[in-house]
């Protein structure tokens, strides 16, 4: 009479509680396996499709939203920055009682922040100065109090890029 692995393991008595814990353990163990790669494969996916790339070289005008868009719902604004003056755009998507601020980059200097603060629906453009050509700009657009310096946490949107 052949002996099965199984009955063989356990000393010639058949234990059906210890097989199916050993068989649901390696299929547990595989499907982890299995698991931890999809799982690596999707966050891959979405680091690379989230990167924010730079503008190409010959954009001269890039665009960042706060956190919820550029306007039409509560906590809205955008930053605009135009390369032909080296200034920002800056504008006020919804009345929520907030201003909006941009907080920029030019080359590896930090520059200071600039404001809108005239209302909803309107536009204030902001002036950096004679800038050298040929810097990247990165900026991103939150919302803020101006009176105060605060900027409401978590209201900052992904970073645009230009360059001067």
């Amino acid at each position: 009479m052949r002996t099965s692995f199984k009955t063989a393991e356990f000393g010639g008595q058949m234990n059906d509680r210890a097989t199916r814990h050993s068989w649901c353990g390696a299929t547990r163990h595989n499907a982890m396996r299995r698991g931890i790669s999809l799982l690596g494969l999707v966050t891959a996916a979405t680091v690379a499709f989230a990167t924010v790339t730079p503008a190409p070289a010959g954009a001269t005008v890039s665009r960042a939203c706060a956190y919820r868009g550029c306007s039409g719902i509560w906590g809205t604004g955008s930053g605009e920055w135009i390369a032909d003056g080296d200034k920002m755009l800056i504008c006020d998507g919804y009345a929520d009682g907030y201003s909006v601020v941009v907080r920029t980059d030019i080359g590896r200097t930090s520059q200071p922040n600039k404001w809108h603060t005239s209302g909803a629906g309107k536009c204030t453009e902001r002036s950096y100065g004679d800038v050298a050509e040929g810097q990247n700009v990165a900026f991103y657009t939150c919302l803020g109090k101006k009176s105060t310096n605060y900027i409401l946490p978590g209201s900052c949107g992904q970073v645009g890029h230009g360059t001067t």
